[in-house]
């Protein structure tokens, strides 16, 4: 995994000394191009497993602190079938997860959870009786890294983010010596997203 010094170097090494940015600011700018890359699609690399037990006095259960979204995780390995929605499985019985919109439908129904982002809660429609194991699948949110922090991507692709830094270096610079090179570093950052987004590609369903 790249490290963010790295990254800031070769961020400067590209500016040719030019950038405005104090060290924080750089730092600052990295991790706004991280969160940025991380929630563009669902990265394979970006997936995690909760596991936890339901509560017989509660009919939720918290959500991880890095929660973005749930993720398809009852598919078939065979890509002749159609990738199914997100489930929740609960003692490996899978529960339907529906619209928050939708959980008045279904109250006291069993085998359906819904998400409640401003409570941050997955909730059970109906109060489990038993404590029963869950797990699931998400995307999570990659925490701000320091300066000697290591990026949640492939190392092979980390030129994206010192090209998209100076892309944004250039927008903050206003100047027509800084504009002049936005579009050359735009266009190389794209070209290694682009790249980073066939390899993902090709981990699904594998």
């Amino acid at each position: 995994m790249a490290i963010a010094s790295d990254i800031i170097t070769k961020f400067e090494l590209f500016m040719d000394d030019s950038t405005d940015l104090s060290s924080q600011e750089e730092l600052d700018l990295l991790n706004k191009i991280i969160q940025e890359v991380a929630s563009s699609r669902v990265w394979q690399f970006l997936l995690k497993e909760y596991t936890g037990v339901q509560s017989t006095t509660n009919d939720y259960i918290e959500l991880p602190t890095d929660f973005a979204y749930l993720t398809d995780n009852n598919n078939h390995t065979d890509s002749s079938y159609e990738a199914s929605r997100p489930v929740i499985f609960v003692d490996n019985d899978p529960l339907k997860v529906i619209s928050y919109q939708d959980r008045r439908s279904h109250k006291d129904e069993d085998g359906y959870a819904y998400i409640d982002i401003a409570q941050n809660r997955l909730v059970f429609t109906k109060q489990p009786s038993t404590a029963g194991a869950v797990s699931y699948d998400y995307s999570y949110v990659p925490a701000d890294i320091a300066i000697d922090g290591t990026l949640p991507f492939p190392d092979r692709f980390k030129a994206l983010f010192y090209h998209f830094m100076c892309v944004d270096d250039f927008i903050i610079q206003q100047s027509d010596k800084a504009k002049s090179y936005a579009g050359e570093n735009l266009a190389r950052g794209q070209r290694v997203l682009d790249q980073m987004i066939w390899w993902n590609s090709q981990l699904i369903q594998l």
